[in-house]
């Protein structure tokens, strides 16, 4: 890393890294997941340990994302991440504030260690390179409490700490390859509530699946390629013409195309494409296209085309001057444009190995990738001792895709083991998950007795309106806000949406609206003894309903309540600068804001600790 004037370190981001702080957000989190089942419990604190013990030896993961005039860039991080018991659904979006500034998370759950990325900090190879140091680290730490010998720290000495642009290095000015903007078939279904994720992994037989793949010529690979166009084809087109292809995104790892050792992304995108033009293709059919275009577009050629279109535009002079808010507005319009160009994601990091000694004690890995609504299935691919991992995440209710997909593989005479999460029913559900459930008739119930309070806050905001009428129907406009912050919950809680933000924005920008409908309507005060305490409290409350509408992941909303409890106290300094002239709400309002929070931390036991410690690193 370089060192900028105040003596802190700092390095550019990579070529295809650079888009991804730009697109990212709780809605498309660019998160993806590889996990370590272990034959054992992991014990938390010698994990700790590992993590504290390996990552000073990853340069690439030590930092922390910081924007520039220009671009993003990373900057060395010397905190140190926390390891916490998973309680979410995977590849959930790393917000860095409550996640001591890094870019990856550690989590447990039972005997599995998960390692979920940020894709700009690396790609598949890096985060798996990383995994299995800290394994390897967790391991011995585990040997030594048995032994009382400690042992030193084991880093493969095929991982390199290079974390070069090998995009900008391997650049050359030839024919650009343009990426495909035609609309390919989309994969639609009923969606599940809330922040819910439905993953199904399938273990298959690599003895098995290799036979098969042999028998048609072709590697794995292809042969998943074409398995899950044959499924799509089968379950979504029915057999049927279709005017949009069905298109596959393949990520390629580009490292042994030009002999690099990069810790930081270095891959490229592949797109497969079908067009069903009859009903009668055949399975053989669509493997020979597969085929076909993997041959013509997977070559070191095509590969230095695609690095020459992504570079080449980074090179521009008019582009590096541009500002990075005008970079933002254009990166996101090209990126959706592209996105609409592929029906799904697979990507297959190839087989995961370990030294011998370590191998008895991993049961398996598995790879993930995040999802959305804007993108929501994908499937990602590992293979570890005897079994390749083929892992569908998606935001449906349903799992036709991968029912049709690993029922096609049981018919190749192909041995499949299944395991879910437990999403949308406990079918394969093997407790390997930690159990979020939403109880719908219970959040009816909470919705209703939340609606019920905004109705009486609107008769007493009126009532007072009226006892206190000077001239101005201030609750008319108190009221209507109520009524859009009800619809706001209503429709959006059960969208993936940080809406506790959206909650205290909207308060903030009503109290403001308040104010200045107050200034232009001739100042009578009604914003600042009313306006701006009802505002407040409904902010409580709707914190208060989420909370205990998400239970299981209730600490997340828990600065938002710190930030409302702050706000609070703004009618107090209002009335002390002598603005307010009637305190009685503002008075119930600071009372009932710190009761609330006072009772969240009391019942919040470790978990608000940790989130203190997270957020203000005490």
């Amino acid at each position: 890393m370089k060192k900028s004037p105040q003596g802190e370190r700092w390095r550019r981001l990579d070529n295809t890294a650079k888009i991804f702080p730009v697109i990212a957000d709780e809605n498309l989190s660019n998160v993806f997941r590889i996990s370590a089942q272990l034959k054992s419990e992991v014990v938390p604190g010698t994990l700790q340990r590992a993590l504290e013990e390996v990552l000073p030896q990853f340069e690439g993961f030590s930092v922390k994302l910081r924007r520039g005039f220009f671009w993003y860039y990373f900057e060395h991080n010397s905190r140190m991440p926390v390891i916490e018991r998973e309680t979410t659904y995977p590849c959930k979006y790393i917000d860095p504030h409550s996640n001591q500034l890094f870019l990856f998370r550690v989590t447990y759950f039972g005997s599995r260690i998960n390692l979920e990325v940020f894709h700009a900090v690396t790609d598949g190879l890096g985060a798996v390179n990383f995994l299995k140091a800290l394994v390897y680290r967790y391991l011995d730490l585990i040997k030594d409490s048995r032994t009382g010998h400690r042992a030193p720290q084991k880093i493969s000495s095929e991982v390199s700490m290079n974390v070069e642009d090998s995009y900008v290095r391997n650049y050359r000015k030839i024919r650009k390859q343009k990426y495909s903007s035609a609309k390919a078939y989309h994969i639609t279904g009923e969606l599940l509530s809330l922040d819910e994720e439905n993953i199904l992994h399938g273990y298959i037989g690599l003895k098995e699946i290799k036979a098969v793949s042999k028998g048609y010529g072709v590697s794995i690979t292809r042969f998943l390629t074409a398995a899950l166009i044959w499924s799509i084809y089968q379950e979504y087109l029915k057999k049927k013409p279709s005017e949009q292809s069905i298109g596959i995104s393949i990520p390629i790892n580009l490292r042994n195309f030009f002999g690099s050792e990069t810790m930081a992304n270095f891959f490229a995108v592949t797109l497969v494409e079908f067009l069903s033009s009859g009903e009668n293709h055949t399975f053989e059919e669509i493997l020979h296209v597969v085929c076909t275009q993997m041959d013509e577009k997977i070559t070191k050629e095509k590969m230095e085309e695609t690095i020459s279109y992504n570079v080449s535009s980074e090179k521009k002079w008019y582009l590096r001057i541009t500002p990075l808010v005008i970079k933002w507005l254009a990166l996101n319009l090209i990126f959706w444009r592209n996105n609409g160009a592929y029906t799904m994601t697979l990507s297959n990091i190839g087989p995961i190995e370990m030294d011998e000694e370590y191998a008895n004690e991993i049961e398996r890995f598995t790879m993930m990738i995040g999802v959305s609504r804007r993108q929501p299935m994908k499937c990602g691919v590992c293979s570890y001792a005897d079994e390749v991992i083929v892992t569908f995440s998606s935001v449906f209710q349903d799992t036709r895709l991968a029912d049709t997909f690993f029922g096609f593989l049981r018919n190749e005479g192909i041995p499949v083991e299944l395991e879910s999460n437990g999403v949308p029913d406990h079918r394969d559900d093997k407790g390997q998950y930690p159990q979020i459930r939403y109880d719908k008739e219970r959040m009816k119930k909470i919705a209703n007795i939340f609606y019920g309070i905004m109705i009486f806050a609107a008769v007493i905001l009126g009532i007072i309106n009226l006892a206190t009428y000077s001239g101005s129907i201030w609750s008319v406009i108190a009221i209507a806000l109520m009524a859009y912050s009800v619809m706001t919950v209503r429709y959006s809680f059960m969208r993936h949406s940080n809406l506790a933000g959206k909650v205290v924005m909207q308060t903030i920008a009503a109290e403001i609206v308040w104010v200045a409908i107050d200034h232009v309507t001739g100042y009578s005060g009604w914003s600042v003894n009313y306006g701006i305490p009802s505002t407040i409290l409904f902010a409580d409350l709707a914190v208060v309903f989420l909370i205990l509408v998400n239970r299981m992941n209730w600490q997340s909303y828990f600065m938002y309540q710190i930030a409302v409890t702050v706000f609070s106290f703004i009618p107090l300094i209002l009335w002390a600068a002598g603005l307010i002239t009637r305190p009685l709400l503002s008075i119930v309002t600071v009372a009932v804001t710190v009761i609330i929070l006072a009772v969240t931390i009391v019942l919040g036991d470790r978990r608000v600790k940790n989130e203190l410690i997270r957020r203000f690193h005490i």
